[in-house]
């Protein structure tokens, strides 16, 4: 199988430096990393990348403003969101912009790898902090819900 090249857009440098390092022996490679949505933006318009890890909160574009710009550049882009907070609001509003699944960060190397991979695969991934509570607030307005979830 080929490499899944990775932007990683993330204001904490730790968060950007532990991913490489722990995705250094996978097939997935950290291609770009980004401080804030500007910067993804402006990267994404000059690379190519096969997955978009966002943060949701950021300085300057946070991650739901910065994900609903980059599917106006690329419908086809993939992105993942990503935040240490479990928030239905934010989840919600960041599958609205466009994002393909809710990662929580902090999770273990398999778990990333499984869902880089899944959302790079057209499939859609939340992490299993996302409780049913959670989903139920996150995608009841919607009229069609997601064909499956992981």
């Amino acid at each position: 199988m080929d490499e899944i090249r990775l932007l990683v857009v993330d204001d904490r440098d730790i968060v950007r430096d532990g991913l490489k390092l722990v995705l250094s022996d996978s097939m997935i490679v950290v291609k770009g990393e980004a401080t804030d949505g500007y910067e993804a933006i402006d990267l994404v318009m000059k690379n190519d990348y096969d997955v978009v890890l966002m943060d949701v909160n950021m300085p300057n574009m946070n991650g739901i403003d910065a994900t609903r710009e980059l599917k106006k550049i690329d419908p086809d882009i993939k992105i993942l969101a990503t935040s240490f907070w479990e928030s239905p609001e934010f989840i919600k509003e960041m599958i609205t912009a466009g994002a393909s699944g809710f990662i929580k960060k902090g999770e273990s190397k398999n778990v990333y790898e499984e869902a880089i991979e899944l959302i790079n695969n057209g499939m859609i991934y939340l992490s299993e902090e996302v409780s049913g509570k959670t989903y139920e607030k996150v995608f009841s307005y919607l009229k069609h819900p997601f064909p499956s979830m992981v």
